[in-house]
């Protein structure tokens, strides 16, 4: 989806058609790829353990809060913000895409990117990777990062 969005974006600088949504299509494209590297770069920095890690779901680790000073023994992690779930949720930024151009649209482009989002989530929380409040942490990252960036990319009426 993110190779279609570049390919259209690019055709879109020569395109006599594609030409009115040259910026819809960069916000769009920047919006999910900045989500992603968001999600990403927090999943390095923040060291959380996934379900399946911990002593009581059958792991070999402690439980460590968010906030808790972690042991310098103890091996970082990357669990936190959900990964797999980010890839649906980036697409969120759709409700604001076709709040720009096609209105009607825009909440057929809210469930697409819920519905993806929520699919890999709930998979990946089947499987022991993460916890429900790793899912909802990545939808408001990418929420919010589709909402500020529209502020900047789109036209006010969108919002």
């Amino acid at each position: 989806m993110g190779l279609a969005t570049l390919l259209l974006l690019i055709l879109s600088t020569t395109v006599t058609c594609l030409k009115a949504y040259r910026t819809p299509l960069f916000y769009l494209f920047s919006t999910t790829l900045l989500s992603a590297l968001l999600v990403a770069t927090i999943k390095h920095l923040v060291s959380m353990e996934c379900p399946w890690d911990l002593v009581r779901y059958g792991g070999a680790r402690d439980f460590i809060g968010l906030f808790n000073m972690r042991p310098s023994s103890m091996p970082a992690s990357a669990c936190f913000p959900a990964g797999h779930a980010s890839a649906g949720y980036t697409w969120i930024a759709c409700y604001f895409f076709f709040a720009a151009i096609r209105p009607q649209w825009r909440w057929a482009g809210l469930a697409l990117g819920l519905g993806l989002g929520l699919t890999f989530g709930i998979t990946q929380q089947f499987r022991g990777a993460h916890f429900l409040s790793h899912d909802l942490w990545t939808v408001m990252i990418c929420w919010t990062v589709s909402f500020v960036l529209s502020r900047f990319l789109l036209r006010p009426s969108v919002h």
